[in-house]
Parts: C-alpha cells; structure tokens; sequence
C-alpha cells in the first residue's frame, strides 16, 4: 500500500512538474512589424459616411430589397466615390449588388477580394424611444456617427470605398488587382446577393488570392485576465439551420380536450429539444484561438490553455455553463417563433415552431436534423426545412499560415501595437462562406474597436461608431491593400 502511494505521488509530482513547464515555456512575443504608412483621412470622410447611413436600404425578411432605397445607395457611392467609379471596372450584378475591379501590376496574380453588404437589418418601432438618436438619422455626435449600419456593416463598405478613393488620388497601383465586392442581401441570407457575385466570379475563372470579409473586430474587455486588446480575426464560421416542427390536432370545442392538444404536444416537443442540448466540444479553431491567447494571460488561465490536452474537458463544462459563451462550444438550439390556435374555445387544428440551430464544426444540417428527430421521439411532429436557400453546413476553416492571413495580421499589429491578434470561430452566419467556392483563404475582420456590450448594437438599438474608429477603419483599410504583395 506505501508502495502505491509512494507510485502515486510521484505521479502527481511528474505531472504537475509537467504542467508547470509548459506553461512556463509559453512567453508573450510583441510582433515585430514594418512602419506603417497611413494615409491622411479626408475631412469630408465622415460626412460622406453619415449620408450613407441615411439611405434606409433595410432587408425585410421574406421580402425583397427595396430596390429604391439600393438604388439612391449606389447613386451616393458614384458621386461621394468619382476616382473608384473612374479608374475600376464598376460592375451593377442583376441582383443589385455591387462589383469593383482594380488592376493591379500583375495582372495574372489572383486578386485580393474585399467584401462587405450595404443592406441592413429593419428597426423595430417599439425601440425608437431607446435611440438617442434617430436609427437613420446619421447624426454625428458626441464623437461619434449614428443610425442603422454604422457597425453592420455601411462602416466596412464605405470605409473601403474611401481608402481606394484617397490611394487612387495619390496614383497608387496595387500590387496585384483588389475586387471590391459588395452585397445588398447579407441580412437575408447572402442567396441572391453573394451568391450571385461568387457565382459571377467563379464563371469567369477567378480563383482568389484571399478574401476579406466583416465579423472579426478590436474588442476591449473580453477576457478576464487579457489586459490588452484582443483582435479577432475569423476563420471559419458555424452553420446555420431553421427548422419547422409542425402538429396536427382534430379540433373541436375546447370543452371536450384531448390529452394534448396540437399546442401541448408540441410544447412537449420543445421541452424535450430543450432539456437535451447538443454535446460540448472544442473546433479546431477555438483550439488555434487558445494557443494564440495562452501566453498573455495569467498563471491560472495560461495553465489550462497550455494544456489543453488535460484540461479541454473542464473548459468546455465551464464554457457550456456561460450563456454567453456556451455558443462557442456546442450547436444551440433556439426556439424564435411558435404559432398556434385562433380563440379560447377552440382546440386548435394545427400548431407550429420555428427552431433556428447554429452548428458546431463536426455537425452538419443532415446530423442535426437526425438528432432533432430523435430528441423530440414522436411522429406526430413535423419536421421539416424552412428557407432551404440559407441553411449551410459549418464553413471550412481557413489556414492561419496563408500571405492573406499575414497580410491581415500585420496590419492589426500597425494600427493597433498592443492588440493580442488570435484566430477564431464566428458564430454567426456572414456572406464570407460562399466565398469558400473560389478561395480557401477567407477571413472575417474589420477594425470596429468594441467592447462585449457594443456588440449587442449591431441588431440592437443606439447603434454607433466612434469618428476617430471610422477614420481608423479607413487607415486600415489603406493599409492593407498597400501591404499585398
């Protein structure tokens, strides 16, 4: 028995000896980058930019764009933008979207593509009294522009637009051609708008050298322990999945119910999706994002992250149990819509829910659904795809090795010294998974300087960017297109 004590605590020592050293070992390295050279942002940048902000091109679900509101939008883009309209083929696609052609010395290199949409999502009535400022008003004050898409995404679009516009003054060829490609449906899905251009593209041979898109941002406050900024660069993104769960009852006075009514079983139903989530894991993402993060934080935290191959299941239980944060480490399962009935003393004939998932890289839409069928373990629930046209699998993860991913991080580190730059896993769904069809290099950042509660501003209400972040968005965006070789 001293014996297999003995056996065990030298164990204990070898291993925490173990632990220690490769924690130790992990030591935070400052890039060391070139200078940079940023260009002097026009006085009328900002200006332009609120006058964009104005136009209330809004993507309604199930509807089309208002080709109107899209049309003034671009009609304000080829006066705010003559040297881009001047120099670039300009290109309007069929769906409305936007594409910009800048040669580049090379013309036989393949081109660098930088995205973005110029649609926005709808303002809900009921919140127009939480908005310090009209959502398309434009307003610029207290430092900063407000309304409707100055986060998501007009900030990218136009932020882009007037880099090209100050470089093309000063004469600027890049090195090889840049694509400026802009959507008008993202907020719906991306079907018709990035679609059709990566379609477009695709038809005419391009295969791209990277490509760029929003979803990554500077963001301040993230994580407990990270005293600096954090510059999220996204390389891959989860899918997207809503399904319909419909019942069927037979009606009748609600004097006489069944068991269940067609409401009731499908409310069991969804007690059953609920009370049974989707497994934890960690993505090979999340996995590349901790191995970035683990030497710039703390003892405790650089221990676990260091050693991921001890504890990964702790962190995983530990992120699961954050509401916040749980989205990172499983498929969720959100129930957003549910009908059903039409007065209180009828039983209703029918009855149904529409449960959006976001699934985890490993999972696919065919998986999902399987198990959401097996979850609910009852026929008499209808299980079928809504809006097939925007379901996807998880996109592919892209290389943190490629020129394009290097490009990027070295122009963070330019603009923003003191920023931890990491990969990682965009839960949400953006127009950058289509262009997995001409490029494996494809990324998701742009220079929003953020903090966990801005983020909610995007959908939310008293969406706003600083002046000085916006005209720092246009530095980056001149930055990057000069540092492509």
């Amino acid at each position: 028995m001293k014996r297999l004590l003995a056996l065990f605590f030298v164990a204990v020592l070898v291993l925490a000896a173990i632990l220690v050293v490769r924690t130790v070992r992990l030591k935070p390295e400052q890039a060391s980058v070139p200078p940079a050279t940023l260009i002097t942002v026009d006085a009328g940048a900002v200006d332009r930019f609120a006058s964009a902000v104005k136009i209330q091109t809004v993507s309604n679900f199930g509807q089309p764009i208002d080709a109107d509101a899209m049309t003034a939008f671009r009609d304000l883009l080829a006066t705010s933008f003559p040297h881009v309209h001047a120099a670039m083929t300009h290109e309007v696609l069929p769906s409305g979207s936007l594409l910009f052609t800048w040669k580049g010395k090379d013309p036989s290199a393949e081109p660098v593509i930088l995205m973005g949409h110029m649609d926005v999502v709808p303002v809900e009535q009921s919140t127009l009294d939480h908005w310090k400022h009209q959502p398309f008003s434009g307003d610029v004050a207290e430092g900063s522009i407000w309304g409707r898409g100055t986060l998501d995404d007009k900030a990218a679009v136009l932020s882009t637009l007037e880099a090209a516009e100050t470089l093309l003054a000063q004469g600027f060829t890049p090195a090889r051609t840049i694509v400026l490609a802009f959507g008008d449906d993202e907020e719906n899905g991306g079907s018709q708008g990035a679609s059709g251009i990566v379609k477009e593209l695709a038809a005419r041979g391009v295969h791209a050298h990277f490509v760029v898109d929003e979803g990554g941002a500077v963001v301040t406050g993230m994580l407990a322990g990270l005293d600096r900024p954090l510059a999220v660069i996204g390389v891959s993104e989860k899918g997207y999945l809503s399904l319909k769960l419909s019942t069927t009852g037979t009606g009748g006075h609600s004097s006489e119910p069944p068991a269940h009514t067609a409401i009731g079983e499908l409310a069991l139903g969804i007690t059953r999706l609920e009370a049974n989530p989707f497994p934890g894991g960690l993505p090979e993402p999340s996995v590349k994002q901790f191995e970035a993060l683990a030497p710039w934080m703390p003892f405790s935290k650089r221990l676990a992250l260091a050693n991921l191959w001890l504890f990964k299941p702790l962190i995983v239980s530990s992120g699961l149990k954050d509401p916040k944060m749980a989205g990172g480490y499983h498929t969720t399962t959100a129930v957003d819509m549910v009908t059903g009935g039409t007065k209180d003393n009828v039983l209703p004939t029918t009855a149904s829910a529409v449960v959006n998932f976001r699934i985890l890289p490993g999972e696919t839409t065919d998986s999902v659904i399987a198990a959401v069928r097996e979850k609910l373990n009852d026929p008499g629930i209808k299980v079928e795809v809504t809006a097939a046209g925007s379901a996807r699998n998880p996109s592919p993860v892209s290389p943190t090795t490629s020129e394009g991913f290097n490009d990027l991080q070295t122009t963070i580190h330019q603009l923003y010294p003191t920023a931890v730059v990491s990969p990682y896993m965009v839960q949400a769904a953006t127009d950058a998974s289509y262009y997995y069809a001409i490029s494996p290099n494809v990324y998701r950042f742009a220079p929003l300087e953020i903090t966990p509660a801005g983020m909610t501003m995007a959908h939310g209400f008293n969406e706003h960017i600083g002046v000085d972040n916006y005209r720092h968005m246009v530095q980056f965006e001149a930055q990057l297109i000069q540092s492509v070789k």
